[in-house]
């Protein structure tokens, strides 16, 4: 147990990294809500990517442990990981939007089958004809 007197000292960046790791669970929670929503979860995602770089760069002129810079490090790529997930449905937003309407008002195992084989039917079929030049 920590004596009541003396208060206990963090090494250099662990609040950085800290406030890193809760942001990053914000934007995760914020990253499963439905499509037209997920776009909220960017702001806490590039904010924990700011954070996991202002700790990274705290620990590396300090005294902090070979570990912290590693796992900030590892924080930082799941962070992009998490953004560029996030980001990708709207790359095709259209027919993602679609599949997810499709499958949210499916009622059977059919429906949903078939929503699915629409979506698995390659590119051309998930992306509606959008690539179609030229006819």
């Amino acid at each position: 147990m920590a004596s009541p007197g003396k208060p206990r000292v963090l090494p250099p960046g662990m609040a950085h990294a800290r406030r890193s790791a809760i942001l990053v669970l914000v934007g995760l929670v914020a990253s499963s809500t439905p499509l037209p929503y997920t776009a909220v979860a960017v702001v806490p995602l590039v904010w924990a990517g700011v954070e996991s770089v202002r700790a990274i760069r705290a620990m590396s002129g300090g005294r902090a442990p070979t570990r912290g810079i590693v796992w900030s490090v590892v924080g930082l790529v799941m962070v992009c990981t998490l953004t560029v997930v996030v980001l990708l449905p709207y790359a095709v937003y259209g027919p993602a939007k679609g599949l997810q309407d499709c499958t949210n008002g499916a009622n059977t195992a059919v429906a949903l089958a078939e929503c699915k084989s629409h979506f698995n039917g390659g590119l051309p079929s998930f992306l509606g004809g959008v690539s179609r030049t030229g006819r």
